[in-house]
């Protein structure tokens, strides 16, 4: 399987510091742009498949890509969102007391949200299905920060502590990867934004 892992574009919430968790999110001005560059930059690359998180801000940049590929299957995906962060959606980043829920980084889980471990036991589940269901396929993933970088530590075979110290992609950038049918996997590029 031939894997490309991207993030959505720039949101009005990213550039404003508000935690987004399962909110929309409004892509920015800069943030359209983004993924129109980015669909451009996968124009001519062979693409089977699109899973998207179905939050309207990675839904809108995977359609920038889906344009240049009529024929691959398209599919919204709940699996991939962000980590639900519950009552702390739509504060900004200072305004949410951390402190106050117990647990430790791992295992807090704000009110009607998620704990990292819940997020990494979903993304297992997704990464688990793709893997069996796509070995031969060219599969695009649009995600999020959170969710795109605990896949990729999924891909390494890391545990989740690992996978929360890889680099978090930028906005729209491409990482790609070489898997084969034993898991064993190869880096074609990380975290390339060069079409941006």
């Amino acid at each position: 399987m031939k894997l490309i892992l991207t993030r959505h574009g720039e949101t009005e919430e990213n550039r404003e510091g508000i935690l987004q968790g399962w909110l929309p999110g409004h892509l920015s001005n800069n943030g359209k742009n983004q993924a129109q560059l980015l669909g451009e930059r996968l124009r001519n690359t062979k693409i089977d498949y699109i899973y998207t998180s179905d939050l309207k801000r990675c839904v809108e940049t995977a359609n920038e890509i889906a344009k240049y590929h009529p024929d691959a299957k398209f599919v919204k995906e709940k699996l991939l969102r962000e980590r639900g962060l519950g009552e702390f959606e739509g504060k900004k980043t200072g305004e949410a007391d951390w402190e106050a829920l117990s647990g430790d980084f791992f295992t807090n889980k704000p009110s009607a949200g998620e704990s990292f471990g819940e997020v990494w036991i979903r993304l297992e589940k997704f990464y688990g299905k793709i893997s069996n269901k796509h070995i031969e396929d060219t599969v695009l993933i649009v995600g999020h920060g959170g969710s795109v970088c605990l896949l990729q530590g999924l891909i390494y075979g890391n545990k989740l502590q690992e996978s929360m110290k890889l680099e978090k992609l930028k906005n729209t950038a491409i990482s790609e990867f070489e898997i084969s049918k034993n898991g064993e996997y190869k880096v074609i590029s990380l975290n390339c934004d060069q079409h941006i």
